[in-house]
């Protein structure tokens, strides 16, 4: 027998508890369900669990509008992450909506029917169909069973171990290790200084080519002061509003003059740097958000730098081999 709903909604994430709210607020007489593939709520915020795994955005932008961020922390941790939507499950009574270990196998528009017909299977291998006028994909864009891996040249030589952070081996132990990680995104950024501070020998990034870091204050010292004398929903949106201001400003000014925003922006490297580390690792090739601009809390990666438990090369590689990487260089 179908299951039927006015709207179906696929992933429990930030994105899919997020919209179950503004349905439910805005448009209380549709009937809504989330299915969840996984055994918990949360997406990449639940999945992930390398060291140091935080929001590369700040949280009075990243979390919803219509409930504050309750602490001072601009970037916040995963585990904080998935408490703040722990919160908005209970506060909104979400709980019995989502219907976890349950895997969308496909989904087609039924023009007869005039309702999208959804074939599902739950972790016991029993399917069933679900009948929706809406179905909302909020998946996210990550293969939650294989993140994305390259193959490199004689990988197979390598004695170590090889770790994918999107599937981070539990109580991994790496203290006093030497340890190389590929790339300088996001997460690149992120692991090396946590690395650090866990206690491996030394934590090389390994890049191709250099992208644009800012440091930003781990505290927001004005949404600090202004709770004090304005309800929290109130400060809140005043710095939701103002961040999203600036950053939409920033965008814009680089945009319009990309050459002085470089240039600030590499000033203020060099400055983290202290002439530790060769500028060049830090120096672009493109434009100010040309990519995505990475921000790191309190300079956190600089400070590895500096005081050397950290190094960064830029180059390509060549091949792999028995203990370790040959680049081309």
């Amino acid at each position: 027998m179908e299951k039927q709903v006015d709207v179906l909604i696929i992933g429990a994430g930030i994105s899919g508890i997020g919209l179950a709210v503004h349905l439910s607020k805005n448009c209380p007489q549709r009937k809504f369900e989330i299915l969840e593939r996984r055994e918990s709520f949360g997406g990449t915020w639940d999945l992930f669990r390398y060291p140091g795994i935080r929001s590369d955005s700040d949280m009075s932008t990243f979390g919803f509008n219509f409930k504050p961020w309750a602490k001072d922390k601009v970037l916040a941790s995963g585990a904080e992450i998935k408490g703040y939507l722990s919160d908005v499950i209970s506060e909104n009574q979400l709980k019995d909506k989502i219907h976890f270990g349950h895997r969308v196998l496909s989904a087609n528009y039924d023009s007869t029917k005039k309702k999208w017909l959804v074939e599902i299977e739950d972790n016991n291998k029993k399917k069933q169909t679900w009948s929706a006028n809406f179905v909302m994909g909020c998946t996210g864009y990550y293969n939650y069973d294989q993140g994305y891996a390259p193959k490199f040249p004689k990988q197979e030589d390598f004695k170590g171990q090889f770790i994918h952070p999107q599937h981070w081996p539990e109580n991994l132990d790496y203290t006093g290790k030497k340890v190389v990680i590929i790339g300088s995104g996001a997460t690149a950024i992120t692991l090396v200084p946590s690395m650090v501070k866990g206690g491996a020998g030394h934590v090389t990034m390994l890049q191709r080519s250099p992208t644009y870091i800012a440091t930003i204050p781990s505290i927001d010292f004005i949404y600090e002061k202004t709770r004090k004398f304005m309800s929290e929903e109130t400060a809140y949106k005043f710095t939701r509003a103002r961040n999203i201001g600036m950053q939409r400003g920033i965008y814009a000014l680089a945009q319009k003059y990309p050459k002085t925003v470089r240039r600030l922006l590499l000033k203020g490297i060099e400055l983290q740097l202290k002439g530790k580390v060769d500028m060049k690792h830090f120096t672009p090739s493109y434009n100010p958000w040309d990519q995505r601009l990475c921000v790191v809390p309190d300079g956190d990666l600089f400070k590895s730098l500096r005081e050397g438990k950290a190094s960064v090369e830029t180059d390509q590689i060549e091949k792999f081999t028995a203990n370790g990487i040959q680049l081309k260089s």
